[in-house]
Order: C-alpha cells, then sequence, then structure tokens
C-alpha cells in the first residue's frame, strides 16, 4: 500500500532525526559491501520511510528514500546522486540556455542545472509517473526555480496513450514502458507525446542539452526527432543512458554518430555525445 505524499506543509517541517539519518547512512554507505546495504534497508531502515525534508548540495528536496534511489542518495550521502555525470555536463550549463530533461524522476538533473544556470535558462522537465511527477512538482517550488517547467508526460514516438510498468517498489525512478524493464507488471497509464510537438507548442526552437534516461524506451522517445525535416531541434549535446541499450529497437549511439555526434565522455553508465558544432555554438 503506498503511504500518501506530503505535497502541502512547509518544506522545513519535515526534519529528519538521529535514528533515521543513521539508518539510511549505513544503508547507502559507499565502504559497506552492497548486499550489507541491502540487508540494512530491508531490515532497519524501511522503518524510518520518509519523507525528510533535505538539502543536498544548496538543493531543497523532500525526500522519500524508501522508494526512490535519488532520494536515498540525497538523505544517506547527503548528494545528488550520478556525480560523474553531473561532471560530464557541468561545462555544459550555461545562463540561457535551453535543457530538456526526459524522465526527470524527482528532479535531481533539473534542479542541479537550474542551481547553476539561474532563471534564464529554460528547463522542461517530463516525468510520466504521476507520483513521482507530484514530487518533482513539490522539489521545484521548494525552491522557487521559475527556470523548470514540470510537464506530466512521457516521449514517445506518437500521441498516445501507454502503459508505465512499475519497479516493484523500492525504486519508483526505474519505472518502465517496457514491462521487460520492469520487476513487476502493475502499472499505470500515462501521456506519451513526441518531443517535436512539446517543444513548438512552447515556442522552443532549439536544444542545448538533453538528457534522456527512460529504462530502455531512449530510442523510440529521441530518434523521432532526429530527421532531417527536424535538424533544427537536434541537440548540441545528449547525456544518454545506456545501461538498457539492449533493449533498443534502434542503436541510439550508432544513430547520432551516424548524424555526426561524437562521444565525449563515458561513464560506464551514460554516454555524453556532443555536434560538431556544439563548440562553435554559444548559449
Amino acid at each position: 500500500m503506498e503511504r500518501e505524499l506530503d505535497l502541502i506543509s512547509d518544506f522545513g517541517t519535515r526534519k529528519i532525526g538521529y535514528l533515521p539519518q543513521l539508518a539510511w547512512t549505513l544503508a547507502t554507505h559507499r565502504k559497506i559491501d552492497r548486499q550489507y546495504r541491502k540487508r540494512i534497508r530491508k531490515k532497519i531502515a524501511r522503518r524510518f520511510p520518509g519523507p525528510f525534508d533535505v538539502k543536498v548540495e544548496g538543493i531543497l528536496m523532500r525526500a522519500y528514500p524508501l522508494e526512490n534511489y535519488d532520494d536515498r542518495i540525497a538523505v544517506g550521502r547527503g548528494s545528488l546522486p550520478e556525480i560523474p555525470e553531473r561532471k560530464l555536463i557541468g561545462p555544459l550549463l550555461k545562463p540561457g540556455m535551453v535543457f530538456v530533461d526526459i524522465g526527470a524522476n524527482v528532479g535531481s538533473y533539473s534542479l542541479f542545472a537550474a542551481s547553476q544556470c539561474g532563471d534564464t535558462a529554460k528547463i522542461l522537465s517530463f516525468e510520466p509517473h504521476p507520483r513521482t511527477f507530484s514530487k518533482l512538482k513539490f522539489n521545484v517550488g521548494a525552491n522557487g526555480f521559475s527556470s523548470i517547467e514540470a510537464i506530466n508526460q512521457g516521449i514517445g514516438p506518437e500521441k498516445a496513450r501507454m502503459r508505465l510498468y512499475s519497479s516493484g517498489g523500492t525504486n519508483i525512478g526505474t519505472a518502465s514502458i517496457l514491462p521487460e524493464a520492469a520487476s513487476d507488471r502493475q502499472f499505470v497509464d500515462i501521456k506519451v507525446a513526441p518531443l517535436a510537438e512539446a517543444l513548438k507548442t512552447r515556442l522552443i526552437s532549439r536544444i542545448d542539452l538533453l538528457k534522456i534516461d527512460v529504462e530502455g524506451f531512449e530510442d523510440r522517445a529521441l530518434l523521432p526527432l532526429m530527421t532531417p525535416e527536424q535538424q533544427n531541434y537536434w541537440p548540441r549535446a545528449v547525456l544518454i543512458e545506456t545501461v538498457l541499450r539492449r533493449l533498443w529497437k534502434e542503436d541510439c549511439v550508432g544513430r547520432l554518430t551516424e548524424l555526426g555526434y561524437q562521444i565525449a565522455g563515458d561513464t560506464g553508465e551514460n554516454l555524453l555525445l556532443l555536434h560538431p558544432m556544439t563548440e562553435k555554438l554559444e548559449f
């Protein structure tokens, strides 16, 4: 049974106590074996599901560590997740840029980008899961970031209603449109539409950086944008998760390199690809 979200109380009212902090620190500590961390989470930390209001790297988050990996890292380690990936994109984050976050989750990347770029940036954060979207909206509001527009829909090849399958509850951020990528068969119905449609509706004519992490659906979300007719929308830089590339119908990375993109960074789970024009264009 899902716990009710707290989307009403002011940020700061959900302070974390000593025992919950200790439990989640141990459950996420890098020097503790992964299997032991998992046991700690199941036997001890799960007694403290949150939410907890935390400030990590200057960013405010209302975290639900029992059901989301990003929240666990924020509470237990006191940092945002995916540090190597954020180091890769850090130099690309500049005032006035357009950043598209496909699979925004609770907002880790979008909030980080907004904190670096200021209010002159335009950040589109697409998160289709209704529960996760509610957390994203709360986090955006808690920080007062006017540069972020949170959008409750998925990105796909055509406008449709689709099923988003569950991750089993311990990491709702890994929900997927592909049933073979999910750990159980529970699902929610979501809205899906092509990215170009959302861009045109908002009169956005370019993308400076696009991050995409949609659990094996990356090819069907991104590649419909990469046609000659929509070349003005081609991102100057793409950060793409490759963990589930085996589920792609078409090789995203191969297609992007055919179009002239070059791999500029590899963290083992994500690739950063830059268009040859990136260095010549100013944000």
